[in-house]
């Protein structure tokens, strides 16, 4: 459908989710649950690596830090427990573009006040947020601004900034700056808050500088042309880079080269002026920070992809407005520091200059790690020492700061600090520096000291940042627990909070990590092709001491393998577009298996207890649906989900047609559960039980979206696996993790509060097959997240007094229903504010009506029984239900609805009448029995679509608007209009 295809061109990159649900994306009030909440018997965690991704900014205020990184979210430093701790695990997959944060400022009168901008061009429909928090994290408040600028969190250049700022005297002030403008029409990249970031306004004179006078594809792949300062691709596109605020004055760096780029206005007048013709235009600023006597500091770098051939550092004094060089521009620096205590104290760090560091001393059997260069000063920039890790005084002199240590985590060990944005010292000591770096956060000890005895020393210190990208998962009843790892490897994990081992020697980034289900002391792994790769594959015999290499028969696929007899094994490689090969020699040769059709990566899946056989998953779609406008939607025979069965070792296969494929990510491997059956998840198709080797495949009828399904221990030995599942039981179910325990029959609420972004580029969940109730998550950029049952948890039983629970969305309201216990004499409605439960009133009845609630919000109840003289307040309120109230009637959808055709261009405009307090509207077509998103951003009340629709083609479709932060969906269903293009 030509419709739909425009929207779906670069779907893999897309978050939109085009689906089953009314609309992807847009919320619709909760009724009543299908899954018991038992969440609260649960506990979540990240898997102890240690960073393993690019922390691109660190700011302080006067005792406290946050760290900022470009995929995995946003952390504040513990000083308690010396440990970062992450603040954005609340953040579901649809809003998972918002793990890519910009920028930060911190209110320099309240160090609990924070504001973080964040979005990500190709993931969350461009979504581009303000996240404030004046709880030190606890608690945020999401402001949307995307239809004022966009910001690419993982984009060039997310190593500069900071591109927001409060100011000081007066914070509710608060500029911000965009890579670029919404669109073509959106009227400046810098906008600007009176009300502490409740309303932001774009700032007119800074749009009259003309910077951006260009416009670029936001994405590549979409249909907005946004204003930029160059028409570079989206990605490359940094416009605002830095603002910083005092003495009541603004000052704006710019990603933009040959031109001034850093300009001043006064806080009051917004007008602004070339900062200074003294500073340079061939390059680009990379920070501007404020030392105690009111001084900036600039510093600059040649390119945005850390380019740091040149760049250089100046101070700027506002008193004088003189600007004066003092650092070398031969380097490209990301950032000059001044420490607040004493000004004189400076620190700076190139971003991409590639020059030594040392791990012990150089020799010709260890040389250098290639990386970044540090620098202080103790006489206010005139004179500079490089005091990098193993630096001496001269050749064969005496260290002027010691070699790197690794802080406890020996997979760093030889790997450099590289693209270092920040250096800043610690707020609670000037003697200890912070370094951000493209594989964590590295600390400087003794900055200041030039003792000999007390040398400064360079330390790996990510403690609670994981930012790992896992894109494999191996657990085995005999206690392993393997994974897959984007650009380090992989490791194994003994337990969540001790730091995982990697295997040795290492490839880089590392696509498939399979174990023989018949002996587990044989492994494999394999290379994801990416570039970042110094091995292919490698095998071991004896449980990961010993790696031997391979020839696998692709990188980038998936591995497993089968036993032929005692001691001959198989390995069974797939690749990324669908091929199955296999070797019986370790690589040494390979034949391709038959009977498999699929067109993106298969995953397959040995049988336990009988290695002849082998089960596999795979999609089979054409791209042409998503490139081509002028053909059909598929046919089932063209996009379908796939469950093939092997009978000899995976030589050949068998497949069956499982459902059609939902255009969103393929849902991986195939969950086994134990009795010869197999579970394969089917996206917005819901989920289906593969049974006798393929003959019977049933759809589960209480499954309404299964993005991936994953398998664990059983409940009791010898009973069905455990399925765990990242979906949605009911439409009106929370999107989260859900556990089963009877084979997919009913489901159980786990997770829908610490879900990190979803499951990322992995799309996996593994069940711990050792220890009942845990489970591993991969993520997009929050490394591996584990969920384990609480300590003294046990799994309720029928006869523990907890009613089942409905609840029905009423106007500001909420109406709870349950069933009545045979012995209870009354019962307390609770609901969940500030992380513990209250009570908010007793009652005799079975229902209750909870009042004055906010509209658009959710809230979480329980009923609790009384009984025999006492509350059953047993497993901390596992019937917990979640609901939004509705908003007071009005008119929330649009009305009045019209279409204008043109038989020119084959095209069709609606036009609606607009709808009072929308600051978006939707637009959804019915296709294949079920209505498909394919925009949430339009901002006016009109909208057109695409030229060249197919003649004579039927389309039903439906506008909704968002009010108040809700999509009224059920009444533009039901105002629908069917148009057929001419």
């Amino acid at each position: 459908m030509n419709l739909f295809k425009k929207t779906f061109a670069g779907l893999l990159a897309m978050s939109m989710a085009a689906s089953a649900v009314p609309f992807a994306g847009m919320s619709i009030a909760a009724v009543q649950a299908s899954a018991q909440d038992i969440s609260s018997t649960m506990e979540w965690g990240t898997l102890r690596i240690g960073g393993g991704g690019f922390v691109s900014g660190i700011v302080t205020g006067k005792e406290v830090m946050y760290a900022r990184t470009d995929v995995g979210g946003a952390y504040k430093y513990n000083y308690d427990t010396e440990c970062w701790e992450q603040l954005f695990g609340f953040i579901n997959e649809a809003d998972r573009g918002l793990l890519s944060v910009d920028a930060m400022a911190i209110d320099p009168t309240d160090d609990d006040t924070v504001y973080f901008l964040c979005g990500c061009a190709y993931f969350s429909s461009e979504k581009t947020v303000i996240f404030k928090t004046t709880d030190g994290g606890k608690t945020f408040t999401e402001i949307d601004v995307t239809s004022l600028i966009k910001v690419m969190g993982n984009g060039d250049g997310r190593q500069c900034g900071e591109s927001i700022a409060v100011d000081p005297d007066n914070p509710n002030i608060i500029y911000a700056g965009g890579d670029v403008m919404s669109d073509d029409k959106s009227l400046s990249a810098l906008i600007k808050s009176t009300d502490g970031g409740k309303t932001w306004k774009p700032v007119i004179g800074y749009d009259d500088l003309g910077l951006f006078s260009k416009t670029c594809k936001w994405p590549t792949w979409g249909n907005i042309n946004a204003r930029s300062v160059t028409s570079d691709a989206y990605n490359n596109q940094n416009g605002v880079a830095n603002i910083a605020i005092t003495g009541g004055k603004v000052y704006v760096g710019t990603s933009i080269k040959g031109v001034a780029n850093v300009h001043v206005a006064n806080v009051k007048d917004d007008k602004y002026s070339v900062l200074s013709k003294d500073l340079p235009t061939d390059v680009f600023p990379s920070r501007i920070n404020v030392d105690a006597n009111g001084d900036l500091l600039i510093t600059y770098i040649a390119g945005l992809a850390f380019n740091g051939a040149s760049g250089g550092g100046y101070r700027y004094s506002p008193k004088t407005g003189k600007a004066e060089p003092i650092f070398d521009s031969a380097y490209g620096l990301g950032s000059i520091w001044a420490d607040p205590n004493n000004p004189d104290h400076l620190i700076a760090g190139t971003c991409g200059k590639w020059q030594s560091q040392l791990w012990q001393a150089w020799t010709e059997e260890h040389g250098p790690a290639w990386g970044d260069q540090y620098f202080r000063s103790f006489d206010g920039g005139k004179t500079w020492q490089n005091f990098s890790p193993g630096q001496t005084h001269g050749w064969n002199q005496p260290l002027v700061s010691n070699y790197l240590q690794d802080g406890g985590y020996s997979w760093i060990v030889d790997k450099a600090i590289h693209w270092s944005g920040t250096v800043v010292t610690d707020p609670r000591n000037s003697d200890r520096m912070f370094i951000t770096s493209g594989n964590g956060v590295f600390i400087c000890e003794n900055l200041w000291s030039t003792d000999q005895d007390k040398l400064p020393t360079f330390t790996f210190h990510p403690d609670g940042i994981e930012e790992v990208v896992s894109l494999d998962f191996v657990s085995t009843a005999d206690g392993l627990d393997l994974s897959a790892i984007g650009d380090y490897d992989g490791f194994v994990h003994e337990k969540e909070n001790k730091i995982g081992l990697q295997y040795q020697p290492n490839m880089g980034s590392t696509s498939a990590i399979a174990v023989c289900p018949q002996n587990t002391d044989v492994w494999a792994r394999t290379a994801n092709g990416d570039g970042n790769n110094t091995g292919s594959a490698y095998y071991t015999l004896d449980r990961g001491k010993t790696w031997t290499a391979f020839t696998p028969a692709c990188t980038g696929g998936k591995l497993s393998i089968t036993e032929l007899k005692k001691g001959t094994y198989r390995i069974i490689n797939t690749s990324a577009n669908g091929a199955v090969s296999y070797s019986d020699d370790f690589g040494k040769t390979w034949n391709k298996s038959s009977g498999i059709d699929a067109s993106k990566t298969v995953y397959t899946l040995v049988d336990p207890k009988d290695p002849s056989i082998v089960y596999a998953s795979g999609v089979k779609y054409n791209e042409y649906w998503a490139s081509d406008m002028t053909k059909k939607e598929p046919t089932l025979d063209e996009c379908h989900y796939s469950f093939y069965i092997s009978t000899d070792y995976g030589a050949t296969f068998t497949a069956k047609t499982v459902c059609r494929y939902d255009m969103c990510d393929s849902s991986g491997d195939p969950a086994y559960l134990g009795d010869g059956s197999i579970i394969v998840a089917g996206g917005w198709y819901g989920m289906y039980k593969v049974s006798n080797k393929g003959a019977s495949i049933e759809k589960l009828d209480n499954v309404f979206y299964a993005k991936t399904v994953g398998y664990g221990a059983p409940e009791k030995t010898g009973g069905l696996n455990t399925l765990y599942m990242y979906g949605r039981p009911a439409e009106s179910d929370p999107e989260g993790i859900y556990r089963s325990t009877d084979g997919g029959k009913s489901w159980d609420c786990i997770n829908t509060d610490h879900l990190y972004g979803g499951t990322g580029n992995g799309n996996y969940l593994v069940g711990d097959m050792d220890e009942f109730g845990k489970v591993y998550m991969s993520t997009v950029g929050c490394g591996i997240v584990y969920g384990k049952l609480t300590s003294g948890s046990t799994i309720p039983t029928d006869d523990e007094r907890i009613p089942k629970i409905s609840a029905e969305a009423l106007e500001n309201s909420v109406k709870l229903s349950w069933n009545k216990m045979s012995d209870a004499t009354k019962y307390a409605v609770y609901g969940y504010q500030n992380g513990k439960w209250v009570k908010i009133d007793e009652t005799s009845s079975t229902s209750y009506t909870v009042k004055n609630l906010t509209a658009g919000k959710s809230y979480k109840f329980a009923v609790v029984t009384y009984a025999k003289g006492k509350w059953y307040t047993n497993y901390a309120y596992p019937n917990a239900v979640t609901v939004t109230p509705k908003a007071a009637s009005k008119v929330t959808y649009p009305t009045n609805i019209k279409v204008n055709y043109s038989e020119k261009y084959h095209q069709v405009q609606f036009v609606w009448d607009k709808v009072e307090g929308a600051d978006k509207y939707g637009i959804a077509v019915y296709l294949a029995g079920k209505w498909r998103v394919q925009t949430s951003n339009v901002t006016t009340n009109s909208f057109v679509t695409p030229k060249n629709l197919t003649p004579g083609m039927t389309y039903k479709v439906a506008i909704a608007a968002r009010v108040g932060g809700t999509w009224d969906t059920a009444n533009a269903i039901k105002n629908a209009v069917t148009v057929t293009i001419k």
